[in-house]
């Protein structure tokens, strides 16, 4: 991978991390929205792919690999989420 692309990459995983500190610190000692907690999972799968493509090497290759390496954030967000539901319905 040529380095720009590698630069343009870091970027977008520091400006998401960035967004997602700066959105939940609206809530500082408050529950943090069922909405807003979705997005800031979203952004964060949107880091994982970028890491595990990027940086791991794996964009094209090992494409199982990569897969697996995604599907573990994910289950836990999803569980996360899904805590969160159930405590706004229960």
């Amino acid at each position: 991978m040529d380095d720009s692309k590698l630069f343009g990459s870091a970027n977008w995983i520091m400006m998401l991390g960035i967004v997602g500190a700066l959105i939940a610190a609206q809530w500082k000692h408050e529950v943090i929205p069922g909405a807003v907690l979705a997005i800031i999972l979203v952004m964060t799968i949107a880091k994982i792919r970028l890491i595990v493509l990027d940086f791991m090497d794996l964009r094209g290759m090992r494409p199982n690999l990569a897969r697996a390496l995604m599907i573990w954030p994910i289950f836990f967000s999803a569980l996360s989420l899904g805590k969160v539901v159930l405590a706004t319905f229960l």
